[in-house]
């Protein structure tokens, strides 16, 4: 699955829990207010063990996704030991406690009309069932043993390293060099080492990976404190209750792991040219911006959608619809604990590079010259909350949603929709310009190119950057 698949994060994903209007001890419930009451209703409960179990039901839709979220991921791997989360996330699936082989556990899945998919990501892993609702007792049991029951058997560890070094190879060129455009913009951003992180790994630290690596990584990370199940859709609180304490109300384990997380200080635009056979020029234009709870991240969702978000964006009407330079064009916000950017991705061919950065950065000069119009604030905070509405529809979404805000954004201090919504409706012109002028400035600008670019044409590219 897409391992970046939850920093790309669009609003309805990253706005905060409301507060609790009736609870006691450390159950607390949660029914939303206004045209979001009869649509589902929030529970959080903490387990004696310290895990964190969201339950949100949604009693109109006839499935249920059940997700376990970890804070673990790429960020807190040494460089000789990157992909070791990856690794792991592959190796919960061959063989658990109950299944001898991963065949017989997929078979049980699919038994259930159900789907699994699991992730890392450079701050957190998931592993995410969805079945159907009468399939909720044997769904939970399902996501628990892959979760907590893995055996992690020399033999599988071999094959599942063939894989993996397959996986890998999807973003490698003839030539052998790494080519994953978001790897190469993160590492471009935010590496503090020598060595380029990605949460695959790269074929040689892969390899190296030992049994008691993966086992010192499982006993460190997969504990309760540092685990959010979240449980979303249709189902009966009462009973899902019991089959959680049965499924995971006794596993242990003591979180003593820091983030080990810092900033990276920039001064200077960067650029990162890399060069490989392509007929088309792969680009990702990025600027430094606000973490997750930065008070002015929220500003930061209006201007990314205004840029490229919607298909009568900015960029869109103009660099693909007006000029004909790209087929594709968007903007989004990525957002970690401590760092954050707005991004800009696009393609186009050889041919149309220069023109197509040049269209780039003379709408960001426009952005920052002359700001947004009120009708274009008004346009994109209708167009905000109505995605976030359409995404309650969905309790992948709604899982996403919650489980995220829980273990990375904002568990001490959640905020109701209502409030969010009104300060996203309070959000003024002047405050948006501010904003716009202190990320998109030179010095925060990182871009990364691949395909087959000659020197004249980087020289050129450098230049337009400023």
């Amino acid at each position: 699955m897409n391992q970046w698949a939850d920093t790309r994060v669009r609003p309805y994903v990253t706005l905060p829990l409301p507060p609790p209007i009736k609870g006691g001890g450390n159950l607390l419930l949660v029914n939303f207010y206004g045209d979001f009451r009869e649509m589902y209703s929030y529970e959080k409960q903490v387990l004696p063990n310290g895990l964190r179990v969201l339950y949100i039901q949604l009693p109109h839709i006839h499935s249920v996704v059940m997700a376990a979220y970890i804070g673990v991921g790429s960020r807190y791997e040494a460089e000789e030991e990157l992909g070791l989360t990856h690794v792991l996330e592959h190796m919960l699936f061959r063989g658990t406690k109950s299944f001898q082989s991963s065949l017989e556990f997929l078979q049980a899945v699919d038994d259930t009309g159900g789907e699994i998919e699991a992730y890392t990501s450079p701050e957190h892993s998931a592993v995410l069932l969805q079945v159907h609702s009468k399939y909720c007792q044997k769904g939970l049991k399902l996501l628990g043993d892959v979760v907590l029951g893995g055996r992690f058997r020399q033999e599988d560890l071999a094959t599942e390293k063939l894989i993996i070094q397959e996986e890998i190879g999807q973003f490698m060129d003839n030539k052998g060099d790494y080519i994953c455009i978001d790897d190469l913009s993160y590492n471009l951003m935010w590496k503090t080492g020598d060595l380029d992180a990605s949460s695959f790994g790269d074929k040689k630290t892969v390899e190296k990976i030992s049994r008691e690596d993966l086992e010192r990584h499982y006993c460190r990370f997969f504990v309760p404190k540092n685990m959010v199940l979240c449980i979303g859709g249709n189902f009966d609180r009462k009973e899902m209750g019991k089959w959680v304490a049965d499924s995971f109300g006794q596993f242990q384990g003591k979180l003593e792991v820091e983030k080990p997380f810092r900033a990276v200080e920039q001064k200077a635009p960067k650029i990162v040219f890399k060069n490989t056979p392509s007929r088309m020029i792969y680009l990702k234009l990025c600027h430094k911006a606000y973490p997750y709870k930065h008070p002015k991240v929220l500003i930061t969702y209006l201007i990314a959608d205004v840029l490229g978000g919607g298909t009568s964006s900015r960029l869109l009407s103009n660099i693909r619809e007006r000029m004909g330079l790209v087929y594709e064009i968007t903007s989004y916000p990525t957002l970690f604990s401590d760092v954050g950017s707005v991004d800009i991705y696009t393609y186009t061919k050889k041919a149309n590079l220069e023109k197509t950065v040049k269209a780039i950065v003379e709408e960001i000069h426009k952005l920052v010259e002359d700001g947004i119009t009120q009708e274009e604030l008004k346009r994109t905070e209708e167009r905000v909350f109505s995605q976030m509405q359409l995404a309650m529809d969905s309790p992948l979404s709604m899982a996403s949603w919650f489980g995220i805000e829980e273990l990375l954004i904002s568990p001490e201090k959640p905020e109701r929709p209502e409030v969010q919504s009104e300060k996203v409706h309070n959000i003024r012109l002047e405050e948006v310009a501010e904003v716009i002028k202190e990320i998109f400035v030179p010095e925060k600008r990182n871009l990364v190119a691949v395909g087959s670019t000659g020197w004249l044409e980087r020289k050129r590219v450098r230049r337009l950057l400023g």
